[in-house]
This record gives structure tokens, sequence and C-alpha cells, in this order.
């Protein structure tokens, strides 16, 4: 019983709100001169908020390699060279190999690197 009256109240102040907010910008509105729906529309941004808290994914990279590394891994490994790849990651990077074989697949190596 306590539920439905909850219910009841928290609908009656919706109502009350809405009701409120309705005749208050009536009366604004005849006060300006101007009809309810000829009030401005605010536009919307163009530019996106900067994130301001919460989780915030951080851009992928291929860990620090430019782009011409990137490129020339992708040739090595398009040429069935995965294992040259991996060692011009693993020197250019400062990784272990495991994590260099990673690097590769990401960029593009698609299997085609042999396992030691």
């Amino acid at each position: 019983m306590s539920l439905m009256f909850m219910l009841f109240a928290l609908s009656g102040a919706l109502l009350v709100l809405g009701g409120g907010s309705y005749a208050l910008r009536w009366i604004l509105a005849r006060r300006n001169g101007t009809a309810a729906a000829d009030l401005p529309v605010p536009e919307p941004q163009v530019e996106p908020e900067p994130q301001v808290g919460g989780y915030v994914p951080a851009p992928r990279e291929s860990d620090g390699l430019p782009p011409a590394t990137c490129a020339r891994v992708r040739d090595l490994v398009a040429l069935d060279r995965g294992e040259e790849a991996v060692r011009m990651v693993r020197d250019r990077v400062g990784v272990d190999e495991t994590r260099a074989r990673r690097i590769v697949a990401g960029l593009g190596g698609d299997g085609r690197i042999l396992e030691s």
C-alpha cells in the first residue's frame, strides 16, 4: 500500500512540476510578446566538448612506430619476410620478440610469421 502511495505522490509531483514549467514558459513568452513556438532553439555545438572524467580510451597507435617504419613492416610482411619485420620492430621499439610478433601481426601480418 505504501509503495502505491509513493508512486501516486511521485506522479503528482511530476505533474505539478511539468505544469508549472509550462505555465512559466507561457507567461514569459506572453510578457516578451512572442509565442511559445517562436522561442529560439539553441544551435547544436559543432566542436565536441573536452572529456571531463570517465573512461576515455586511448587512441590506437602502433606502439610508437613512425609511419615510415609501419609502412616498411607492412611491405616486409607482404613479401613473406615476416621474421625480418619482427627483428626490425624488436630493434626499433625495444620490446621482446613475443611483443614484436604481436605488433607485426597487428600491422598486417596475417599469420604468415613463423613461430620460433
